[in-house]
């Protein structure tokens, strides 16, 4: 049978893989464009996928523009900010609403309905970004528009006395405060700007299309690099697909964020180590230097292990990358990026948005702890407080305390380094969704002892009286193995379908008497889908980890193989 053929097979699984890198990258580039159904007065001139209008990508695009136009010391610089983003998403390329019925008062539009609607795409950008502007600006603007209402109202004295009255409200003190750096901006360090420095040649379009590409090839990349972390058993295609099939991809894609790019560079520096290359491993993933929470997390790995080359090359290249920007962008730009990034972890403990594309721990409780009804800044409570970093605290150090006296440090795949592996991810400090993807370098490790690990068990049920009789056989799945297929069905079945649920308790209920004398009896109830805004990702990760440590306190990793 043609099927028996190994070529066949292979042929077969790297079919699916272009089968699947297609449709994301179809789906990525349809994301946000017109259809054939949207009306005449929302389509855009160009008739393609705008992803690259979200702060996903924009804000990564607008850092590396920043550095190729010679801005690198006014990276956090919001002033300079605007002149790039309203260049970069001009009105030109907008919908009709966007330009048309922005100038206009409320009861004259006729098609946008909320004031979101009007928002241009470059001032949505910057509300996006970090800090704020000066309040002062409304004053300078209106004392440059004053001279143009000559024409307006006929009456040139008139003008004259408002030109003058404008002018003299635009004290030195107000003029000073607009000509100081307003901070804020992408949450990125000035090492991500060099990055993307080539993708900032590009329009922000066309770049994002490039992106889209560029991460179908880190995905197949980082899998050449898991098939050698799980022994080689896993052909490459099918390490792709499941790369591309991973919760966090196919979102990456969309968005255009880099979570195959980091996993690349993990993947690939504990594939060096795994070689005894454990100097080259550790520069290799001190590339984390252009998103620093995922170094410190993976750190905790060579660290806990006791690999101290590992340690020291990757804590000596990720200086030398941020010494090597400094006759560019100054050291000034860094302790700015250290005032956005401190801005931006207040806002998270509070945003609703944010938390609910949080993936980290402390987003967990504080979903359930917070006040929503409140205004932002009266949401975090030193309870919410506690309990988020009470269970980060557990999590880290059960990881620590579990791998250093039941594992065998001297393996770095297998039960001991998965655990490690999934205890450094699920304790980063801050991600957001896309990023669960990096959690499979800990499920690759567990891969490499499929025949302990993965196997289904089997059973038989007593057998009859008759020795020629029939034999029942039961079987019970491998627990990680069922984790690992509840994550690719959570990403691409239950997530796209959105299945709800709604749990009351009658019997806490209570009844309550209207203003027309009518009861209604009530009862508490509790919501949740599976959709993004659900942790349910992190919650099998968790699974998958608990299941890891408690097999480690069994002392398994120490046990040879069969």
């Amino acid at each position: 049978m043609w099927l028996a053929d190994r070529r066949v097979r292979l042929a077969s699984a790297w079919l699916l893989v272009l089968i699947v890198a297609v449709h994301h990258v179809r789906h990525g580039r349809a994301w946000m464009a017109n259809e054939p159904t949207t009306p005449l007065h929302e389509r855009r001139p160009n008739p393609g996928g705008h992803g690259h209008t979200q702060i996903d990508f924009g804000g990564q695009w607008v850092m590396g523009r920043m550095l190729v136009e010679g801005h690198g010391r006014e990276l956090y610089h919001r002033q300079r900010q605007w002149e790039i983003v309203r260049a970069g998403y001009p009105i030109s390329g907008e919908t009709p609403v966007q330009r048309e019925e922005t100038l206009l008062p409320r009861h004259l539009r006729t098609h946008a309905r909320t004031d979101d609607a009007l928002d241009h795409d470059a001032d949505r950008m910057m509300y996006w970004f970090m800090g704020k502007d000066s309040v002062q600006w409304k004053t300078v603007g209106s004392a440059a528009a004053a001279p143009l209402t000559a024409e307006l109202n006929g009456n040139p004295f008139a003008a004259i006395a408002r030109t003058q009255a404008t002018a003299t409200a635009v004290s030195p003190e107000i003029a000073s405060e607009v000509e100081t750096p307003a901070i804020g901006g992408p949450l990125y360090p000035p090492v991500h700007a060099f990055l993307y420095a080539p993708l900032g040649l590009l329009d922000p379009q066309d770049a994002y299309y490039l992106f889209q590409l560029l991460t179908i090839g880190f995905a197949i990349l980082a899998a050449r690099g898991l098939v050698i972390l799980s022994g080689g058993w896993i052909w490459w295609p099918v390490a792709a697909a499941a790369i591309l099939l991973y919760p966090g991809c196919r979102v990456s894609i969309d968005l255009g964020q880099n979570p195959t790019l980091s996993l690349c560079v993990a993947v690939w520096g504990w594939v060096l180590v795994m070689r005894k290359r454990e100097w080259a491993g550790g520069a290799l993933w001190g590339l984390f230097a252009f998103k620093p929470v995922w170094g410190l997390a993976f750190f905790l790995v060579p660290l806990v292990m006791g690999r101290w080359r590992v340690c020291v090359a990757m804590v000596g290249t990720g200086a030398g990358l941020a010494v090597l920007t400094l006759p560019v962008v100054g050291l000034h730009t860094w302790f700015d990026w250290f005032q956005v990034g401190a801005e931006a972890a207040d806002l998270y403990n509070r945003s609703l948005n944010w938390i609910n594309l949080s993936r980290d721990l402390q987003g967990i409780p504080r979903r359930f702890l917070h006040d929503f009804s409140k205004p932002e800044a009266e949401r975090e409570t030193p309870l919410a407080k506690a309990v988020a970093w009470g269970l980060w605290g557990i999590v880290f150090a059960t990881t620590v305390l579990v791998y250093r006296v039941r594992a065998d440090r001297t393996k770095v795949v297998g039960l001991g380094a998965a655990f490690l592996f999934l205890g450094a991810w699920l304790t980063c400090y801050r991600f957001m969704y896309y990023d669960v993807l990096l959690s499979i370098i800990g499920v690759s490790c567990l891969l490499a002892e499929r025949e302990r690990f993965l196997k289904p068990r089997t059973f038989r049920f007593e057998a009859p009286p008759s020795a020629l009789g029939p034999r029942l056989r039961g079987f019970v799945n491998s627990f990680p193995l069922t984790v690992i297929l509840g994550l690719f069905l959570l990403d691409n079945v239950l997530t796209g379908l959105t299945v709800e649920a709604t749990v009351g308790v009658i019997g806490w209920g209570s009844t309550n008497t209207a203003l027309d004398g009518s009861t209604i009896r009530s009862s508490p109830r509790l919501s949740a889908d599976t959709s993004i805004s659900y942790p349910w990702d992190t919650s099998l990760v968790i699974l998958l980890w608990a299941w890891c440590g408690w097999r480690l306190l069994r002392g398994e990793d120490r046990i040879a193989p069969p």
